[in-house]
């Protein structure tokens, strides 16, 4: 996987067929994310399963608060056959600090 910033991040997002994963926590999700998300939290026991519902050959979009929990997601992802994940460097953070929008509910 490859860490992008968030103007490369952005560029990235407008890619046909591109699935954009938040792997915060459903509250930290619920308080803002960007548009189009799917939320799969990281910590919880059933990311492993949720995860493998999903189709290797697409690429993702992965992002946390910081940057942290992102890199793990993306580290597991391409360690079990995902072609092509990509992750926000800085998180969400840096997407908002760099004008970035973000949706909530």
């Amino acid at each position: 996987g490859t860490s992008l910033a968030p103007a490369d991040f952005a560029a990235a997002l407008k890619r046909s067929g591109t699935t954009v994963l938040d792997v915060r926590t459903p509250a930290e999700f619920a308080e803002g994310h960007l548009e189009g998300a799917v939320n799969i939290d990281v910590e919880a026991p059933d990311f492993v399963a949720r995860v493998a519902q999903l189709d290797p050959s697409t690429p993702y979009a992965v992002y946390c608060r910081s940057g942290n929990r992102s890199k793990t997601a993306m580290g597991f992802m391409t360690g079990n056959g995902f072609a092509s994940v990509f992750d926000l460097d800085g998180g969400i953070n840096a997407w908002t600090a760099d004008g970035g929008d973000t949706v909530t509910g």
